[in-house]
């Protein structure tokens, strides 16, 4: 795998990666086909590798994240909530198959924003996508130490060692999305069997301590709140799923992407679903969901406050009768910990495709465009974003409620470009059939409204419930337009994939340089 790749491999990545932007590859110029064969990814995803990419890179938001929405909510308007959030995402991911397979390529977002309404639209698509993946990854960093800190020391979790291995965590998976997406991609699949199989052994040590009573609560929704309770945890139940839409970003790196990913997304959001019913059911049902939310320690006053729990699955553990074996607790915080790293690894490679798109297109730094001449792996995009999770782990220490932000903020980024690719899809199928040709899902009208209607309710509740992530967001946007219009927007590289294929459909738009 590593070693060099040899020319005429490196003809047909491009030969396929032009058919695939639906251009002729007689219509090339010599210094777009030099272009591509020099950033060119390897193609040797397949079905279990798309599943295991999409399970594995949500399975985190089982083992934590959703569980803040239970305070002052409930088990049951948690559950009413996530029943939500799951009809959204499986009518997302079908609706998404049929952008990725039109547009297979590692931009994503970028790629589809761009060809329906030109570059601005494009770049602020593919920059909601790099901001949801890098908060989802800077969220799942922290969690992963707070995971093992608790292991070491259940009565007080240290926040050195919890910072500790949150930077290991991003070293070593650094190292593994840079080695080669084959070898990352063997890697994931055996972590996400882990991880299941963690979920599994915690569903039956719970139901040791089972009570509907915990879950058939009087009233069953907040008194004085009732149906306000469900939409105050939509945005908490999001974390269940958000990210499976990395999948699309694999699309470049796909073999046969119009089989590839549409089975290959399906079947993982069908896996997720069982898995958030269960987890729900038995994690709701084992512990009071005010216990699952909040834990009680001390500040530097030494007064006693309250902190998220980012470790609800093993505070479970901990707390019921079955959980005082030693075998069990340690036992079930080791495999735990495979669902925090594959989900992990999943959203470092969605951070890093993502930066690398906008870099080879010429939207951000072109340096993140770069692969290792070899392993044909964007070591500068990996560099850079591990670099920036780096920095808000190590910020964590002064800002306790640095998971709940990045919670927030990743999923609040990721409904925006949800509505905005609905939009492009509707444009597309009208202007350019021709780009559905190889896969169109079934109730092709149905499926996108759902999307659009969702995603907007799901966003209005952020205002509703005055969430402190919106002007923080909002200013994030701010950043990367100024950069876009002052920067970027006269440096984009017209041989790039995303570009290319554009400027050669009808959806060109006169803002391209040609």
């Amino acid at each position: 795998m590593g070693d060099d790749p040899k020319p005429a491999d490196l003809d047909a990545v491009v030969d396929e990666l032009v058919a695939e932007a639906h251009v002729r590859a007689d219509e090339l110029r010599t210094d777009e086909r030099d272009f591509l064969k020099e950033h060119a990814l390897k193609k040797p995803l397949r079905v279990p590798d798309i599943w295991a990419l999409g399970v594995g890179g949500v399975i985190a938001g089982a083992y934590f994240g959703w569980n803040l929405g239970l305070k002052g909510n409930g088990a049951v308007a948690m559950l009413i909530a996530s029943l939500i959030v799951c009809l959204l995402y499986l009518t997302w991911v079908l609706a998404l198959a049929e952008l990725s397979v039109a547009m297979p390529f590692a931009g994503g977002p970028l790629a589809y924003g761009r060809r329906a309404f030109g570059p601005t639209l494009g770049f602020v698509m593919g920059w909601s996508m790099f901001l949801e993946c890098q908060f989802a990854t800077i969220a799942t960093a922290l969690a992963t130490g707070g995971y093992v800190a608790f292991l070491i020391d259940p009565a007080d979790p240290n926040p050195v060692v919890s910072v500790g291995v949150s930077l290991l965590t991003v070293f070593v998976f650094f190292v593994l999305q840079a080695w080669g997406v084959k070898e990352q991609s063997r890697a994931m699949m055996l972590m996400t069997y882990a991880a299941i199989l963690g979920l599994v052994i915690f569903w039956l040590a719970a139901a040791t301590n089972f009570s509907w009573d915990r879950i058939g609560t009087r009233p069953l929704l907040p008194a004085g709140a009732g149906w306000m309770a469900v939409l105050k945890a939509v945005p908490y139940a999001l974390w269940w799923l958000v990210i499976i839409e990395t999948v699309a970003l694999a699309a470049e790196e796909a073999h046969e992407p119009h089989r590839t990913i549409p089975r290959g997304l399906v079947w993982a959001q069908l896996t997720l679903i069982g898995l958030v019913v269960l987890t729900w059911l038995f994690a709701c049902g084992a512990l009071s969901s005010e216990e699952l939310a909040v834990t009680l320690v001390k500040d530097a006053n030494g007064a006693i406050a309250e902190k998220p729990v980012d470790y609800p699955l093993l505070k479970v553990i901990g707390s019921i009768p079955v959980g005082r074996s030693p075998l069990l607790f340690y036992g079930f915080g080791g495999i735990a910990l495979f669902g925090m790293i594959a989900s992990f690894h999943g959203m470092v490679f969605g951070t890093s495709r993502q930066g690398f798109a906008l870099g080879r297109a010429g939207y951000l730094p072109g340096f993140l465009g770069a692969v290792h001449a070899t392993r044909r792996t964007p070591v500068p995009a990996l560099l850079a974003t591990s670099l920036i999770t780096g920095g808000f782990v190590v910020a964590s220490i002064w800002f306790r409620e640095a998971i709940d932000v990045a919670v927030l903020m990743s999923t609040l980024t990721a409904l925006i470009w949800y509505i905005l690719a609905m939009g492009c899809l509707f444009v597309l199928r009208r202007r350019e059939p021709q780009l559905f040709e190889k896969y169109r899902t079934p109730l092709h009208r149905v499926l996108p409204v759902t999307v659009i209607v969702l995603s907007l309710f799901a966003v209005y509740m952020y205002g509703v419930i005055n969430v402190d992530v919106i002007l923080p967001t909002a200013g994030l946007y701010a950043v990367g337009l100024a950069y876009f219009w002052l920067v970027a927007c006269n440096r984009l590289q017209g041989a790039a994939p995303e570009e290319l294929a554009a400027r050669h459909g009808t959806a060109a738009s006169p803002e391209v340089p040609s």
